[in-house]
């Protein structure tokens, strides 16, 4: 596993300051020079993902306006339709357009909080859509780059006729279509950049089947969208590197460097862009910042330790597992790695400890006779 892009939903956490200071502009998107109108990709436009059919629309219309819905606020009216319609609903991890996931009653986490964006306009309802920081799971691995699932919920809420009324002052229901206890809430976003990663999600589709070029337009259409938005800046750059155009690649890398606030992607994959092109120098530049970065999205971190460790690169592991446990303490999976890794650097009674913690944060019976056994035979060492 040697390049990470973190596709669905990658976290960041947004801080707004008052200041001051004059703003000083951003910068803006480096020109590319790998050609995409050379292709004609079929890029859908954003209302080709919500836009519902007029039988959907006829559907929806008949539903609210039974007496026992009609009754109810929009945005009741709105849940009540999700509700029903999610009864029998195919969890299949397909992006599907919202008019799809109606059709085909499934999609994945994607499609479904598209369909609440399509019900939501349908209805004239407020919403907002929040990033879920999610345990990381590796979905796929091809050619070397590695994809892991987060997921977004969505908010309702409840129409105010005064405008001086925020939206966290009014009541709401939540849509979460994949709750989990490790869950944690990140920072809630615009529509912008939600179709910005409706596109991404596209596009990896199309880099696990190896249509680069189609990849490239549809992270052209992300970028057009919210160009700020970095996960799609990186993967981005990693489409222009497969794609052989890695100047265009390290121009996105300094451009993402510059605007992210979430660094750690963007670090590791320009690291490995200047280590393919030899320049071993600027490498351990970017290595020793990549190390040194303090970042509370923690779940990157532990990507970044599974690379090290795929690499054999343990005192980075060890590095990033620490930054990993320091914001995650109860992922009993990690204690387990860090005492794989601790093991290989000698550090024995380190690798007690950290099984001990593996124990303790586990509720699986297997997960706890494996992690005894490991600790019996450092016992014996």
């Amino acid at each position: 596993m040697r390049l990470m892009l973190i596709l669905f939903f990658s976290i960041l956490l947004q801080a707004c300051q008052a200041t001051d200071k004059p703003q000083m502009p951003r910068p803006t998107l480096p020109q590319l020079n790998y050609a995409a109108e050379l292709f004609d990709g079929g890029v859908p436009a954003p209302e080709d993902f919500y836009q519902l059919s007029a039988a959907q629309i006829k559907s929806l219309n008949e539903f609210v306006a039974q007496e026992h819905i009609a009754s109810l606020p929009r945005y009741k009216q709105a849940y009540a339709y999700l509700k029903k319609r999610l009864v029998n609903f195919n969890f299949q991890g397909e992006n599907y357009s919202a008019t799809e996931s109606l059709e085909n009653n499934g999609g994945n986490c994607m499609a479904l909080a598209m369909l609440t964006y399509a019900i939501a306009k349908e209805m004239d309802v407020e919403f907002r859509f929040q990033v879920m920081h999610t345990m990381p799971v590796l979905l796929d691995i091809s050619d070397e780059i590695a994809a892991t699932s987060d997921h977004v919920r969505t908010f309702l809420y409840e129409a105010s006729e005064d405008e001086s009324v925020a939206l966290f002052g009014r009541s709401r229901v939540q849509i979460d279509y994949f709750p989990d206890k490790y869950d944690r809430g990140g920072k809630l976003i615009n529509q912008e950049e939600f179709l910005a990663m409706f596109y991404r999600n596209l596009a990896a589709d199309a880099i696990f089947i190896g249509d680069l070029n189609y990849a490239f337009l549809l992270l052209n259409k992300s970028l057009k969208i919210a160009p700020y938005y970095e996960p799609a800046i990186n993967m981005q750059a990693v489409v222009l590197r497969k794609l052989g155009d890695e100047e265009s690649a390290e121009k996105l890398y300094r451009y993402g460097l510059e605007i992210a606030e979430n660094k750690i992607t963007l670090l590791s994959n320009y690291h490995f862009l200047l280590e393919l092109d030899g320049r071993a120098e600027q490498a351990d530049r970017i290595k020793q910042q990549l190390l040194a970065l303090e970042d509370q999205s923690p779940y990157t971190w532990y990507l970044q330790a599974l690379d090290a460790m795929s690499k054999q690169d343990y005192k980075s592991a060890k590095v990033y597992l620490n930054k990993f446990l320091q914001n995650t303490y109860y992922y009993h999976r990690a204690y387990y790695d860090l005492a794989k890794v601790q093991v290989i650097l000698g550090e024995y009674q380190l690798a007690e400890e950290s099984l001990a913690l593996a124990m303790k944060y586990t509720e699986r019976t297997q997960d706890r006779s494996l992690y005894q056994t490991k600790i019996d035979r450092l016992s014996n060492l």
